[in-house]
């Protein structure tokens, strides 16, 4: 937002040098980007009028020119090639020994005639585009006067940056408004007429998209250019003047905030308006020549028979105000930011009354700004005004309702480390921005924003208010004392224990991004829930990752991509999933203590529990190593799942061991796939990737997969952490081998088997090892015989063959006990 230093002092006095306004206004939340200073190097330039011309007698383009010298008495000649102006207009003379920006002036001669000096254009004195002809001066402007004392030429024009949440900074009375709160001074807004009598036209609001919608109506306008002046405020603001009515129209946004729009009051038909919602399948040319096809909910306006503008966003090309134009209907509303914003964002179509809409305008500014438009056109324009009107939702829209915030002035000493600030000073601090401040008997303030604060909805907005309008720099910039200094939590500790863990089994970490859009890989307790974004970076990235293998599966194809004989990553992480989804089912039967994320209020996050997640294909060792057939497998990825719980889990509590549990799981290869269970509930889930999914993800087979929960583990932790584990008696008496072989049906999953092995063993069992599965006619079809190795040890004595038979008798028990039987 480019702001005129005069425009902007109109409004509230200020006493500072322009380099010092500029480093405040930064300092207090308006920060300045650059001053720029049109016109700057104009000097001696005055004010004359013509007094006579003629055609050169050498060129056929130039004119002789006689205007008034010095003073306004005498006459001065010279030479201008433009033909825009007659004898009497006041025109802007650089008389030799003036400048203009980039120009001395001097006498020269010209085709034999000597200039002195010449008629400047508006272009030249850099007060806006028209380079056609010279400046025409209104008819009474004073002659022979110095022209900055008719247009600020060189003034300068301070340009800020306006940030989202401060549609207020997108004019110069909000600026005013709260330069003056910085200041601790007053503001005055311009006058605005008295509403005419009589009504304008009938207009009926269909829609809770607007909230107010106030006209005027005009008659016998003259459509013709700006006076200089207003042209140069539109300039130097960066915007084109086009003709007295537009200009209006756009001089009363950049002065209030408001846009406004103004209608050919002949070309509406009716005459009457409607405002309303889409219904979609309609068409509507805008001004800018543009055919936009409405959908279901833009807001529009109409007339008697079609829409005549896109509300919020541009007016229509049929109801445009032209030379020809006498009757006029200024309009100004306000309109829903969210509607407006989608409408402007789905049409590519951002106009300067979009972008101000978007933000938020002052809801009680509208008729304000159409009687000021007004004003000025009855002064600009001879127009007569012929009738008012305003109408207004039947109830305060939701999206403008606007609560009371209760403040509680300790809380702000506290966040700002202001222990002198008093509730007194705080309210007077609220009160100079605007605010409505009443001191409750609880010793809080009870705060109304003002109605051009869109910004302010809760306390830690008023807290920023509080500390912006007291001063950044009166605060003391002193660090908080900490309870705590330095040093991780035993969670945080157990959680860098287990990223190290599965480093050292031969992974890579690997930090993946946490969005993720379509249909990702299914991960453990998979369900269709997603965490959907409101406003998604990408169309890849339209959800928070409900699972950590989407993002390691794609690293791998990249490896792959890249020639690599072998790729194994780990990520630890958090996964997002809906609050009610089955993962948080999960939860509340493994983690005994309170697990949810709820926000500062209370109210309910989505569940983000931490996860470990593992992807490995390929070869172990890489392609230089002399095993070139030992790859990546499940078991590689159970073995640091095992490893990773008995670290984490509660040393010596029972039931916190995983069961593996066959799976037949879309995306999983049958057969090869396990959920992992704690005490009932899956948590997790390891296998390998089904072969129409990895040819799918361009993955050489085969390629295996793991995702295990680390919440319920880590929330065990005590504060102080585990209790240390006491190191086991060093045994002297060598262990025993024995391997055993157990048929069942293929129902009977492994871990069954492998449980009524560690069953018969007992506690002699030191180890087990799978080593070998066989099928044969002799065992009959659907049926397996599976080999397991164990190491048998007793710490107090050495282990006789009657041992090794025992335990080959508990195991066969326990084998019948499940369907299967021991081999012998």
């Amino acid at each position: 937002m480019k702001l005129p230093l005069s425009w902007l002092t109109s409004m509230v006095e200020v006493e500072l040098s322009v380099d010092e306004l500029t480093a405040l206004m930064s300092l207090r939340g308006l920060e300045v980007e650059d001053v720029h200073r049109p016109g700057a190097g104009t000097a001696g330039v005055r004010t004359a009028r013509v007094l006579h011309h003629q055609p050169h007698p050498d060129a056929d383009r130039l004119r002789v020119v006689r205007v008034t010298g010095d003073g306004g008495d005498g006459e001065i000649e010279l030479v201008c090639g433009a033909a825009n102006f007659d004898v009497g207009d006041v025109v802007a003379h650089a008389p030799p020994g003036g400048s203009i920006p980039g120009m001395t002036m001097e006498a020269r001669p010209i085709r034999g005639v000597t200039s002195h000096g010449m008629l400047a254009s508006a272009r030249e004195l850099q007060l806006g585009d028209d380079h056609e002809g010279i400046l025409v001066l209104p008819a009474d402007t004073p002659v022979g006067i110095d022209l900055t004392e008719v247009i600020p030429v060189g003034e300068p024009v301070i340009e800020i940056a306006v940030q989202a949440d401060r549609g207020d900074h997108l004019s110069v009375l909000g600026v005013a408004r709260d330069l003056a709160a910085i200041l601790d001074t007053t503001w005055t807004a311009p006058e605005v007429p008295e509403p005419a009598p009589g009504p304008t036209i009938p207009v009926e609001l269909v829609t809770d998209g607007c909230a107010t919608f106030a006209t005027w109506a005009l008659e016998d306008v003259r459509i013709g250019p700006s006076p200089p002046w207003l042209a140069q405020r539109l300039t130097q603001c960066g915007m084109r003047p086009i003709d007295v009515v537009v200009d209006v129209t756009n001089y009363v946004m950049l002065e209030l905030g408001q846009p406004l729009h103004a209608f050919d009051l002949a070309t509406l038909r009716g005459p009457s308006l409607r405002v309303r919602e889409s219904t979609g399948g309609e068409e509507l040319t805008t001004l800018d020549d543009q055919v936009r096809p409405l959908v279901s909910g833009d807001l529009v306006i109409d007339d008697a028979e079609r829409p005549v503008s896109l509300a919020g966003v541009m007016g229509g090309l049929d109801t445009e105000v032209t030379p020809d134009t006498t009757r006029v209907l200024l309009e100004a509303a306000v309109w829903d930011p969210v509607r407006i914003r989608r409408t402007s964002r789905r049409l590519g179509l951002e106009s300067e009354a979009s972008r101000r809409f978007e933000r938020g305008v002052d809801p009680q500014g509208a008729e304000r700004a159409v009687a000021r438009a007004a004003g000025l056109l009855l002064e600009l324009a001879g127009a007569t005004a012929t009738g008012t009107d305003s109408a207004t939702a039947a109830g305060t829209p939701a999206w403008a309702h606007r609560e009371r915030i209760v403040l509680q002035p300790q809380r702000v000493r506290s966040l700002l480390g202001v222990d002198d600030l008093t509730t007194e000073q705080q309210a007077a601090l609220l009160a100079r921005g605007g605010c409505d401040v009443a001191a409750t008997a609880e010793d809080a303030l009870d705060v109304a924003p003002p109605s051009w604060r869109r910004d302010l909805t809760r306390p830690a907005d008023l807290v920023e208010e509080v500390a912006r309008l007291h001063g950044y720099d009166a605060i003391p910039s002193t660090l908080p004392q900490l309870a705590v200094r330095g040093g991780l939590t035993a969670a945080q500790r157990a959680e860098r224990e287990a990223r190290e863990l599965a480093l050292s089994f031969g992974f890579h970490e690997s930090i993946s991004r946490p969005f993720v859009g379509g249909e990702p890989f299914a991960g453990l307790v998979p369900t269709d829930g997603r965490v959907v974004l409101g406003n998604p970076l990408a169309q890849d990235a339209s959800a928070m990752r409900p699972t950590l293998l989407e993002g390691l599966l794609q690293a791998v194809r990249r490896n792959v991509g890249q020639g690599r004989a072998g790729t194994a990553l780990v990520e630890l992480g958090r996964i997002f999933r809906p609050v009610e989804d089955d993962l948080a089912r999960a939860l509340d039967a493994t983690v005994k203590d309170d697990w949810r994320w709820t926000d500062p209020e209370g109210g309910a996050l989505p569940v983000q529990p931490r996860a470990l997640g593992l992807v490995a294909q390929g070869l172990r060792l890489g392609d230089d190593w002399l095993d070139v057939d030992d790859r990546w497998s499940v078991y590689d990825l159970l073995a640091v799942v095992d490893t990773l719980v008995a670290r984490l889990a509660p040393p010596g509590e029972a039931g916190w061991d995983l069961e593996r549990v066959p799976v037949d799981r879309e995306g999983w290869h049958p057969g090869r796939t396990a959920a992992l269970h704690l005490r009932g509930t899956e948590i997790g889930v390891v296998g390998q990737l089904h072969p129409a999914v990895a040819e799918q993800r361009d993955l050489p087979e085969p390629v295996v997969a793991g995702e295990v929960l680390l919440e319920p583990f880590l929330l065990a932790i005590p504060r102080e952490g585990h209790p240390p584990v006491p190191a086991r008696t060093l045994v002297r008496h060598p262990s025993m081998s024995i391997d055993v072989a157990l048929v069942a049906d293929d129902a009977v999953p492994y871990a069954s088997l492998e449980a009524a092995v560690r069953q018969g063993a007992g506690t002699l069992l030191d180890g087990l090892w799978w080593f070998d599965e066989y099928r044969g006619e002799q065992l009959g079809a659907g049926r397996r015989s599976v080999a397991i190795r164990l190491r048998l040890q007793d710490p107090d004595r050495q282990l006789t063959d009657e041992d090794a038979e025992a335990v080959i008798d508990r195991v066969a028990a326990a084998a019948n006990e499940i369907g299967a039987t021991l081999r012998r």
